[in-house]
């Protein structure tokens, strides 16, 4: 006998314990599946794909707006540069470029297991809640006597690519489901 898992209410019925008494898991599978098929097209099904669509339009347009920011960065930062003024040097930029990606690779696997360990809609909530926070903190970002512009943004942008990694996973579950 399959053990019964948390969670589940109105919105995000649980069809796994609806089943939990069938021994067969491929049997179990194909029923709780036969009845997701059943409910008819509705508000749940719309949500569940807005939510989780937005979150993959915002993912793309952070990762992807950095291309114009750098070169913003290169005209206020770098404008008394005696080789090219007003750009920035391209160590900084390429590590800027990549810090999301090397935090993306991070969330995927922390906020995948963590999904796993803490649950799914807690942990979703949790990425969210730091995507929006990063964001916002690395837009609000400058340099100072004490830091550099650039090493502050790559620690928002990498904590920010921990936020889009761990919402990759869980976006497509939680739509899944």
């Amino acid at each position: 006998m399959a053990m019964k898992t948390p969670g589940g209410n109105i919105a995000f019925r649980n069809f796994h314990n609806d089943f939990a008494h069938i021994i067969n898991p491929n049997e179990r599978r194909r029923l709780a599946l036969a009845e997701i098929d059943k409910d008819p097209f509705g508000w749940y099904h719309v949500r569940a794909i807005v939510v989780a669509g937005v979150g993959f339009l915002t993912d793309a347009y952070d990762i992807f707006a950095i291309n114009l920011v750098t070169a913003m960065l290169g005209v206020v930062y770098w404008q008394t540069n005696e080789i090219k003024p007003g750009v920035i040097p391209s160590s900084s930029d390429t590590a800027i470029k990549v810090a999301t990606s090397g935090g993306t690779v991070l969330g995927q696997v922390g906020f995948g297991w963590l999904a796993d360990v803490v649950g799914r809609k807690k942990m979703y909530g949790l990425v969210l809640i730091l995507i929006i926070f990063a964001t916002l903190a690395q837009a609000l970002s400058s340099g100072s006597r004490a830091t550099s512009v650039v090493g502050i943004i790559i620690f928002w942008r990498v904590m920010m690519g921990i936020g889009i990694g761990g919402d990759y996973p869980l976006s497509s579950i939680i739509t899944s489901e």
